[in-house]
């Protein structure tokens, strides 16, 4: 009876290892990012894939290359520079859009945007933890495959984010392109060795040249965090590696300074004319829809992954010799740059901002949020090491709490169970959980027949007719359909089609 009790102790309080942790949290990030992937094959263009595109596909007829698409790109950004927009770098990708070398490589758009978001989020916070924060490699890559979980799954709208190749581009893959850019440049100013110097500053000029042209969240809050990086580095820490910042950071000003200041956005202003506010009041508004939108960011799903969170980073602070001071500037700090993600929409459409806009200040918001619980739990532990120094004789509260780090097997078996009851109790299961979204669609059949009726409408769209009439979608999966055409053929969506398709008119057919 003795030896079956003490069998069933060590069988719940088995914890499972630093490399079994990691595997564990990389296999749920595999299946997380599967449905997401699969469901890409079935994205179609939308309106102003059709209107940046073009520019690409007119230089590939007129050059008969198929690599003369980055000339129409070139052009389509200088063009825009002048005519709307300043945000020349995205302008340039969202020339390139996949199905200007024809309408079966569109899927490949979302799965560059699911592959840079990876990238970004997974290198972003492999720097951060290990470079920054000197953890052990096991249990960071563990924390890293569930944070990055959270910024898919957790995505505001997978929709505008992932499967139209406009919008995605615009915000998520240019959100991507600066967490890269913020990893090399935190790399650069630790570096040593001669090459990987010159590397990572060749890499960190180049990004810099990238997201500074990008949208003006990440353009703007890339900003910040640069010249935080790089006072940090030169004023406070005084590594005399930061001064190799200083030319990208020049690039980067340079940049976002051509990005605010093109002729084409007070062109595009003029259509919004009273619609936004001031800029201070702007700012003030900012922190106000910050505060506002927490609760909407932090649901019960995102609670219960901090809580899982918990001991693998009460374990992986054990180890680092990095110092956790001042835990409230840096959240009032990381308070203050998630707020800066509304201030361009407050100041040019009077509002938070579009799904495809909130899309990019949700991931900075859910970095933030799980960076800064690392910081302070990293504090904490530091304080009771402290305390628990300065106590001798008997086993004290922060003693006990100091060595037992790791969580035995059922609490991550708990943790899993509440999120399935949360998720099954959840009113919008498919539009708030995007790996379960994707696999909803191409499940249940409608991702499939939405595309074939897609291609049917390709192929109308094909023949001579030049003033075409279009069935409607029968088949509407949110992920995949970002809206219907008009049967005003002066509809600006109708009209990108009939430009794309060398049309007269496109109209919906009248419904009987």
């Amino acid at each position: 009876m003795k030896g079956a009790l003490e069998k069933l102790r060590k069988i719940l309080l088995w914890k499972p290892g630093r490399v079994l942790l990691a595997v564990g949290c990389c296999g749920l990030l595999l299946l997380a990012l599967i449905p997401l992937f699969r469901l890409t094959i079935y994205a179609v263009p939308y309106y102003d894939d059709y209107n940046f595109g073009r520019f690409a596909r007119a230089a590939i007829e007129q050059e008969q290359s198929k690599w003369a698409a980055i000339s129409g790109a070139l052009e389509c950004s200088r063009t825009q520079w002048y005519a709307w927009q300043g945000t020349y770098s995205s302008i340039f990708f969202m020339t390139l859009m996949p199905a200007v070398w024809g309408e079966q490589y569109y899927f490949l758009g979302p799965v560059f945007i699911l592959l840079l978001l990876l990238a970004g989020s997974m290198v972003f916070t492999h720097v951060i933890l290990r470079k920054v924060f000197g953890m052990e490699q096991w249990i960071s890559l563990a924390i890293q495959a569930v944070i990055t979980i959270a910024e898919f799954m957790f995505i505001y709208s997978a929709q505008s984010g992932f499967y139209w190749y406009n919008g995605g581009i615009h915000y998520v893959g240019m959100h991507g392109f600066g967490l890269l850019f913020l990893s090399v440049a935190i790399c650069l100013e630790r570096a040593e060795g001669r090459t990987a110097k010159g590397l990572l500053f060749t890499a960190s000029v180049l990004l810099a040249m990238i997201t500074a042209g990008s949208n003006f969240v990440t353009a703007l809050q890339g900003l910040l965090c640069l010249l935080t990086i790089l006072l940090v580095s030169v004023v406070v820490e005084r590594r005399r590696t930061g001064l190799w910042l200083l030319p990208s950071t020049l690039v980067y000003i340079i940049g976002f300074g051509l990005n605010v200041a093109a002729p084409g956005n007070s062109v595009r202003a003029r259509s919004y004319v009273g619609w936004g506010y001031g800029p201070l009041e702007s700012i003030g508004r900012s922190f106000l829809e910050a505060v506002k939108h927490i609760p909407e960011y932090t649901g019960p799903v995102v609670l219960m992954v901090m809580l899982l969170l918990v001991p693998m980073i009460w374990q992986a602070v054990k180890s680092t010799d990095y110092r956790f001071h001042y835990p409230g500037i840096v959240l009032a700090l990381s308070f203050c740059l998630y707020a800066t993600g509304y201030t361009p929409s407050l100041y040019s459409l009077g509002h938070a901002g579009l799904s495809r806009t909130l899309n990019a200040v949700k991931i900075t918001y859910l970095l933030l949020l799980f960076l800064n619980e690392i910081y302070w739990i990293g504090w904490l532990r530091q304080l009771l090491e402290k305390r628990a120094e300065q106590t001798t004789g008997q086993l004290t509260i922060q003693k006990w709490a100091i060595r037992n780090g790791a969580a035995a097997w059922w609490f991550y078996v708990l943790i899993g169970v509440a999120c399935l009851v949360i998720f099954r109790a959840s009113s919008n299961q498919a539009g708030h959980y995007s790996s379960y979204g994707a696999y909803y669609y191409v499940h249940t059949g409608e991702a499939y027949n939405f595309h074939q009726e897609y291609l049917e409408r390709v192929a109308i769209l094909s023949g001579p007719e030049k003033d075409v009439q279009l069935p409607d979608y029968q088949f509407r999966p949110w992920f995949l359909c970002m809206g219907e055409i008009s049967e005003d053929a002066d509809n600006e969506a109708n009209r990108s089609l009939a430009m794309w398709y060398h049309k007269d008119s496109v109209t919906l057919k009248e419904k009987d």
